[in-house]
């Protein structure tokens, strides 16, 4: 491994290996159907483009989960936080940003060895007097696990994510994110069903009983959200020439996401919104997530023109709504 660039504040675009950037990104797009293999991480030069890019990129989902939990007033147990297969650490990172007090020591894990290096690095360089170590096998469960963009790496059934769910079990609190594909989603969904019994969801489940994915009728829908990208990051040559290389829609960045947590927690009566509304002319379609369950209702203009207006602009998330039926009466957005 080549040493000394992950500690580098300074990496720039200058900086990045392009080549290595396109071979990975021809190995994220096999994962689903071949899982798992031989670390891939051939230098520290690579981690660095890779945390340059695809993991900020990354972050922004983060991003956004960490906004929505701000706002509602959400926040973790304190205790020791637990990045699994964090990578380069870019989830680790973005969490202890926003919960700095909450989180008493990181500890990180990889199959890779030369991430894990990296991460810890990177972790000790962004917060300076924070207890940031390797993960010990025989340390209790942690307060908080982190868990980011795994599912496409472990294979359904596999000794690696019954490792995973039985850790996650017995965590206080979890804040797992995953690519926005359908078949992560679901295997998200899968691994939230085996969870259910230990923790309570927190989001985006609007409940908590079983996933309204999982009834008959809705076999072609998934769980999936949408990150924005950082307004500058439309103003940068460099992330110009990243979209244009590797063939990457800026501006879209879907993603899965699962937040569960063993305390009490109130009764929800919200709405959840899945992918985003279809608007035509005068009405709105939405997939909606509520206690009843996974189903399209309508919104019409005569009944919320300003909130029709809205939703175009911004569709936000999660709702409380009166419905009648399939159409959407009333309600207002709670983020």
């Amino acid at each position: 491994m080549e040493s000394g660039i992950t500690a580098l504040k300074s990496f720039s675009w200058i900086d990045v290996d392009w080549n290595a950037l396109r071979r990975l990104r021809e190995r994220f797009l096999q994962f689903d159907e071949n899982p798992g293999g031989a670390d891939y991480w051939k230098s520290d030069r690579e981690l660095a483009s890779y945390d340059f890019t695809f993991a900020e990129r990354i972050g922004w989902k983060w991003d956004a989960v960490l906004d929505e939990l701000r706002t509602r007033g959400w926040t973790p147990p304190e205790g020791t936080m637990l990045d699994w297969g964090c990578g380069t650490g870019v989830a680790g990172r973005r969490v202890v940003a926003e919960w700095r007090e909450q989180c008493k020591k990181l500890s990180v894990q990889d199959r890779s060895r030369a991430a894990e290096q990296f991460a810890l690095r990177k972790a000790r360089e962004t917060f300076p007097g924070l207890t940031v170590e390797r993960a010990d096998s025989s340390a209790p469960p942690p307060a908080l696990l982190v868990i980011s963009h795994v599912l496409n790496e472990l294979p359904p059934g596999s000794e690696a994510l019954e490792r995973l769910l039985t850790l996650a079990s017995q965590a206080q609190a979890i804040l797992w994110v995953e690519p926005g594909t359908a078949v992560v989603s679901r295997r998200l969904i899968a691994a939230r069903a085996r969870l259910l019994p230990h923790l309570r969801p927190v989001a985006p489940c609007p409940h908590m009983l079983e996933c309204g994915l999982l009834t008959e009728g809705n076999e072609r829908h998934w769980c999936h959200h949408f990150a924005k990208a950082p307004r500058e990051v439309f103003q940068d040559a460099g992330w110009g020439r990243f979209a244009k290389l590797l063939e990457i829609d800026l501006g879209t960045v879907p993603f899965s996401y699962l937040v569960l947590d063993r305390r009490p927690l109130a009764v929800s009566t919200a709405t959840r919104i899945l992918g985003e509304p279809r608007h035509y002319k005068g009405y709105a379609k939405i997939l909606a997530c509520r206690e009843e369950g996974v189903r399209e209702l309508t919104l019409q203009k005569r009944d919320g023109p300003e909130a029709l207006k809205a939703m175009k602009k911004d569709p936000g998330s999660l709702y409380e709504w009166e419905v009648e039926g399939d159409k959407i009466r009333s309600g207002e957005r709670i983020y």
